[in-house]
Parts: C-alpha cells; sequence; structure tokens
C-alpha cells in the first residue's frame, strides 16, 4: 500500500511538472520604465493606474513601433506618423509632462488635428509644453513658476483647489489636492474649469514667502478652449495623475472625469509616450521561463517521465545492494563486529581505573548475558 502511494506521489509531481512548462508558454512580454508619468510605470510616479483607466474606455491606442523595437528598448510611432491613422473627429491626444521639445512638425500636426475637430489635452508643469503652445494658434501658455497656498494640504507645496466650473470634467469634485503646480495664463477664449486658492501665489524666489513683487492668486489650473473644429484642454498639475495621487480628496474623481471627456464620441485616444526623459526608456521585461525553447520543454518533460519510471522500479534497490558491496570492498571487508557485554565492562574499567570495580561488577552482575 505505501509503494502504490509513493507511486501515485511521483506520478502527481511529474504530472505537475508538464502542466507548469506547458503553462509557460502563456506568458508574454512586460512593458516597464521608471520615467516620470510614463503608463508603463507602475511606481509612485508613473501614470499605469490612468493608462489602464484609459484601456477601461476601449478606445486606447497602442502606439508601438514594431519594426524598430527590440526585446531591450520599445520605440513608439513619431506623431507625424500616426497623422494618417487618425480621424480627428473621432480620436483624442494625450500628452502627459513632456520632458523632450516638440518638433515644428509635431506642432504643425497637432495644429491640423485640433483644426479638423481632434480633442487634446496637455498636461505639464515645468517641462516643455509651452513650447507646443507656442507652435498653436493661442496665447494660452503655462506659466513654468512653482504655485504655492495657505490652503495646503501637510505643506504649500500640496495645495488645495477648491473652486470649480460646472462642466462635466468637475462633475462630482468639490476639492482637488495638488502637487507642486504651476499655473495657466489663459488666452480670452479660453473657460478656467479649475482655479487655486484666493490665498495662493507664484513663489518665484521659493522662499515660501509672499512677497510683495509676487503674482497672487487665484490662477487657472484646468482649461478648455476651442479651436477650430476641436478643444484644447490645459491642465498645469500633471502630477495629480501619478499613481501615488490617485485617491487623496476628489482627484481620482477629477481624472477619471477628465478621460471620460476625452474619450467620449470617439474611437481612439492616444497617450503620447514620445517626449520622455530618454535615460529612461521603455523596456520589455520577459518572464524568465518564455526564454525556454520548446525543444527544450520537451527534453524537461522527458528526462521527467524517465526519472518517474526509474524510481518506480526495482533498479534503486538494486542500486544501493551493490553500491554497500562497493564500499565494503573499498573500507577494508567485513563489517566491524558488535562487542560483547564482558569486553565493554573491561573496555570501561580500561579507560576509568579509578572506578570503583566492586561497583561495576554489581552492575555487571545485574545485566547477566
Amino acid at each position: 500500500m505505501i509503494e502504490q502511494v509513493k507511486l501515485a506521489y511521483r506520478f502527481l509531481l511529474v504530472m505537475g511538472l508538464g502542466a507548469l512548462l506547458l503553462v509557460m508558454a502563456l506568458f508574454v512580454p512586460v512593458l516597464s520604465s521608471n520615467a516620470d508619468f510614463s503608463i508603463y510605470n507602475t511606481g509612485w510616479n508613473g501614470c499605469s493606474s490612468l493608462g489602464r483607466t484609459v484601456y477601461g474606455t476601449g478606445t486606447f491606442m497602442p502606439t508601438i513601433d514594431v519594426s524598430g523595437s527590440t526585446e531591450e528598448y520599445v520605440v513608439h510611432t513619431s506623431l507625424p506618423d500616426i497623422e494618417t491613422k487618425l480621424e480627428p473627429l473621432e480620436s483624442a491626444l494625450l500628452f502627459l509632462g513632456p520632458d523632450s521639445p516638440f518638433s515644428k512638425e509635431e506642432g504643425g500636426f497637432v495644429h491640423r488635428f485640433l483644426i479638423r475637430g481632434g480633442l487634446v489635452l496637455l498636461a505639464d508643469d515645468f517641462g516643455s509644453g509651452s513650447g507646443l503652445l507656442s507652435m498653436l494658434n493661442t496665447t494660452t501658455t503655462i506659466s513654468g513658476q512653482r504655485m504655492v497656498s495657505l490652503a495646503f494640504e501637510k505643506s504649500g507645496d500640496f495645495s488645495v483647489a477648491s473652486d470649480m466650473a460646472v462642466h462635466p470634467v468637475t462633475e462630482g469634485v468639490s476639492m482637488v489636492l495638488l502637487n507642486h503646480p504651476s499655473t495657466i495664463v489663459p488666452s480670452p477664449l479660453a473657460r478656467a474649469l479649475v482655479n487655486s486658492s484666493h490665498s495662493s501665489w507664484l513663489d518665484i524666489d521659493a522662499d515660501d514667502r509672499l512677497d510683495t513683487d509676487e503674482p497672487k492668486g487665484p490662477f487657472p489650473l484646468l482649461t478648455i478652449e476651442p479651436y477650430g473644429r476641436g478643444e484644447l484642454m490645459v491642465l498645469s498639475d500633471p502630477s495629480i495623475m501619478i499613481n501615488q495621487m490617485q485617491g487623496p480628496m476628489n482627484g481620482s474623481i477629477l481624472v477619471r472625469n477628465i478621460v471620460a471627456y476625452l474619450a467620449s464620441g470617439r474611437k481612439v485616444l492616444v497617450m503620447d509616450e514620445t517626449h520622455r526623459d530618454l535615460t529612461n526608456p521603455v523596456h520589455v521585461l520577459n518572464v524568465y521561463v518564455n526564454n525556454i525553447s520548446p525543444w527544450m520543454k520537451g527534453v524537461m518533460i522527458g528526462g521527467s517521465v524517465v526519472l518517474f519510471v526509474v524510481m518506480g522500479s526495482s533498479l534503486p534497490a538494486r542500486s544501493k545492494e551493490r553500491m554497500e558491496r562497493l564500499l565494503k570492498k573499498l573500507l577494508g571487508g567485513e563489517t566491524p563486529r558488535s562487542l560483547t557485554v564482558d569486553e565493554m565492562f573491561e573496555d570501561v574499567r580500561k579507560r576509568h581505573p579509578d572506578w570503583d570495580r566492586r561497583t561495576l561488577a554489581r552492575i555487571r552482575a545485574s545485566i547477566g548475558e
């Protein structure tokens, strides 16, 4: 019965290993980056949560250039290259915390996209967003100055905004916790959807104090304006979209509302990843088992089956007996015999001559043979 149980355990072990190797083929590469605001960054400073939200709307459009990408470095299709793939009236673009500058060709693409009915959100504070705005037919710009406020949470850099205009983007939002925000200088056509408090100011000299020459709020933080047949939205605090900020106060509601507004009536929402810091590229992280070839998987399964058959036969027992005989020959023949009781006591007397011999004799007599 015990041998049958052992046999069953070995069988289950081999079957489990075989199933594991077959399931290995189901693993897929994982895109990863540690760049700020990247949708492939699952850390506190990434926007993977935002990426999942966009994906959930069914409008997410991958921009990976398969022909130019490798297993170590992912290349994204440039903005002008996707122009022919987009129908502006059915598409939206999201630029989140861009690091690298925009080219004139890219600025021309965004301009044509908006004129023809596209919807664009630029979320930036101290990056290259103002460079893109300067190439568009608008006077809206991002100040690039650090805003602090007496209405804050923990510190002035984490100020609170509660001045909301009535709009689908601000529906259900009563307050937003900001994270090192800048401000917007809006064009005459722009409408402010979120404003900072009256106790805010631009801390130009970074001393956390309001000086007489520093501009005082309130300041626009989120604006929207018509642009041809389309709309241009500008947000001066992209950090409200990072993973760490999802949840505090009503910031996550505002982010979901923004995504819903961008995706409403649109088939495609493109999240730009081409203007990231090139020192933090997007990599493809393959699960290790994906590197095991089908041939090697077959060898591993076959070897496991052979091992199972061998262990279930009498071969291991016969091999053990032969090994014991070989060891006896190598170690000098017969195994030493056990000592008799008299020999044991004689050995004790030799080792401990100071022990009382009469006491030892009584102990020996009580034991007998």
